[in-house]
């Protein structure tokens, strides 16, 4: 009897992965569902985006829409190059998956072992924290916008990134628990590995991954203004001045300037399932995802992202840079890949998610959440929920707000009561949990992916007199710069030689939210003074000023 189980066990098993792997698509209905999906302002007039669609290592549609040079009026075509940005982070992880298996280098070593004057803080970093976002550095495009650098303008060097992290006066969280999007620290870990190989990262990577794979139209950036053969422009639309092409001012390899093809991403993704170079540790070690120290799940790899959507085991990893934005993602269990890049800006971007929800409709699971009925919970409960909510970083706030008897983020995004205490979002894994701390205090943790806890806090609205009392010269050690802090037609601003003017909105006492959503933490003694403040962001923290007495 057990035997006749096992082999209906064993039997089941081969018709469902024959399915899933057999599963084929008409490719005249497939044309059909994808042009539907076009961004309505995408035409034959305006820039675009391409598609691309693989299953079993075959290309199996792909296809151009809008323009990929306005000037001389090329299509975009499939064959052409575009600057992929973050997506390129997944090559130098590959690589490191390949040498650790070597044995060349350990991507559990700190990263001091293979650099020469590099800071060591009170915490070990790790190849492994860096290669997972997960490693406590700064972020060289948020201290350089501090500082008055406008990314996208002025020149960002390698060195410079490296300098951030130089002159870092401590690490931003203890490695390994938080997962926190960095792109600067893959400078570094390009720079690991030419001192490990004698080889500059990208030559490593063209002669180890780009030329094995036959991925011949792949080029990697060097310099700023290098010729990239066969590459599309891309655009942003300005309602003023029309059209408008950016430029790259940075060429830092490891974070992004790879240009590709649809026709050679398609290679690559299809190295996922056969592991064509490296071997199945290497592609083990390249997916596995990291686990924070407090056990969750940061969902991302050495480099690309591991998850679930809607039940389907997927890879995935977007990328923006100039006015490309690209989304490369890959279902394991049917063999499928789908790549989308847009050279239109947020005009032309087409999300892999509403193509995959076209091609896999019959195997994605229907949100539980929708089918789930919404906890009764009293309006009295409801109002003692609303207000500000400040993450304990001082770097993220959510404006919780009653509209019609329902608890809403920013009037717009409904939170759907699951118990007296729980919420969560429609179609969206988001949890919120409020705590009732003491009588006047709440607490609310936010899980998705990672756990973010906020407090609520009173707002507070200062007048001219409390005001005065932060007008003044702030200096940052870290950043080389003065802000300077006056008041402005009632209202407290940051004046800055290159920023220009920064209005300081009040959020409770001594934080103030910024224009650019930086958010401004003021110090004080022991006698109340104030003796600096500290700047926070989504990706940076703590970047002290410290005011300066006359």
């Amino acid at each position: 009897m057990k035997k006749l189980i096992l082999l209906y066990l064993l039997f089941t098993i081969i018709i469902y992965q024959n399915s899933v792997s057999g599963q084929n698509f008409d490719i005249s209905e497939l044309e059909e569902k994808i042009d539907a999906l076009i961004p309505k302002h995408v035409n034959d007039t305006t820039p675009g985006l391409v598609v691309g669609i693989a299953q079993n290592g075959k290309l199996i549609f792909s296809k151009g829409y809008g323009l990929s040079n306005l000037a001389y009026r090329i299509p975009n075509d499939p064959k052409m190059v575009y600057n992929i940005g973050s997506v390129s982070k997944q090559f130098l992880g590959y690589a490191f998956a390949m040498l650790h298996v070597k044995g060349e280098l350990n991507i559990d070593d700190p990263v001091n072992k293979y650099l020469e004057n590099w800071p060591e803080f009170e915490y070990a970093v790790t190849l492994r924290n860096l290669l997972t976002h997960t490693s406590g550095y700064r972020e060289a495009y948020t201290t350089s916008i501090l500082a008055g650098r406008m990314i996208g303008v002025d020149r960002l060097t390698k060195e410079e990134c490296l300098e951030v992290v130089r002159k870092q006066p401590q690490l931003e969280f203890i490695p390994g628990s938080r997962h926190s999007y960095n792109s600067t620290v893959w400078v570094i870990l390009a720079k690991v590995l030419e001192k490990v190989t004698g080889l500059s990262a990208e030559q490593w990577v063209e002669n180890n991954i780009l030329k094995p794979l036959q991925m011949n139209n792949t080029q990697i950036e060097n310099y700023v203004g290098e010729v990239i053969h066969d590459a599309a422009e891309s655009y942003v639309y300005d309602p003023d001045l029309g059209y408008i092409n950016p430029k790259s001012n940075r060429a830092i390899f490891g974070a992004a300037e790879v240009y590709t093809s649809v026709e050679d991403l398609v290679k690559w993704i299809n190295n996922y399932q056969t592991a064509e170079i490296g071997n199945r540790e290497v592609n083990d070690l390249f997916f596995e995802p990291f686990i924070l120290n407090d056990g969750t799940n940061s969902e991302y790899g050495l480099g690309i992202g591991n998850n679930y959507y809607r039940g389907l085991r997927r890879y995935r990893h977007t990328g923006g840079h100039e006015a490309f934005n690209t989304d490369l993602c890959y279902f394991p269990d049917y063999d499928l890949g789908i790549i989308t890049i847009s050279n239109y800006g947020g005009r032309g971007w087409l999300p892999t998610t509403k193509v995959a929800d076209k091609l896999l409709e019959n195997y994605l699971t229907k949100s539980e959440n929708n089918n789930e009925n919404e906890f009764d919970i009293s309006l009295k409960k409801l109002k003692q929920f609303s207000g500000f909510y400040v993450d304990l970083n001082f770097n993220q706030m959510l404006n919780l707000t009653l509209v019609s008897d329902t608890l809403t983020i920013d009037d717009k995004t409904k939170l759907i009561p699951r118990s007296n205490n729980t919420f969560r979002i429609n179609a969206n894994n988001s949890q919120f949990q409020f705590d009732e701390v003491s009588e006047e205090s709440i607490q609310l943790t936010v899980i998705n992916r990672t756990k973010t806890v906020y407090n609520k806090v009173e707002k507070w609205i200062p007048d001219y007199e409390e005001l005065s009392k932060f007008v003044g010269d702030y200096w940052s050690e870290e950043l080389e710069t003065f802000y300077h802090l006056k008041i402005k037609d009632e209202q407290l601003t940051i004046q800055h030689r290159w920023i220009g003017e920064l209005t300081l909105k009040p959020i409770f006492k001594d934080f103030f939210q910024t224009d650019w959503d930086l958010f401004v933490k003021f110090i004080r003694d022991t006698n109340g003074d104030i003796t600096g403040f500290n700047i926070n962001s989504d990706r940076t923290l703590n970047v002290f000023f410290q005011k300066k007495t006359n």
